[in-house]
């Protein structure tokens, strides 16, 4: 079979300072595809319940590898 990645959404990354990093997967209320964001958790929270970011490391990483 397949194997299938469940993404922890309940407990996002959070740096040092209670913020988090995110990358933008839904033009909307966090901006623009692949933008990366720094929210504050309530706010990572609702971006995650929209399905409008994604807050795993490798995401973010990848996002600002877009930008140079």
């Amino acid at each position: 079979g397949e194997e299938v990645q469940v993404l922890e959404i309940k407990d996002p990354a959070e740096q040092a300072d209670g913020t988090v990093k995110a990358r933008v997967i839904v033009f909307g209320t966090f901006g623009k595809m692949n933008d990366v964001v720094t929210l504050d958790k309530a706010a990572a929270e609702a971006g995650l319940a929209l399905g409008e970011i994604d807050t795993h490391p490798d995401a973010v990483a990848y996002a600002e590898s877009l930008k140079g």
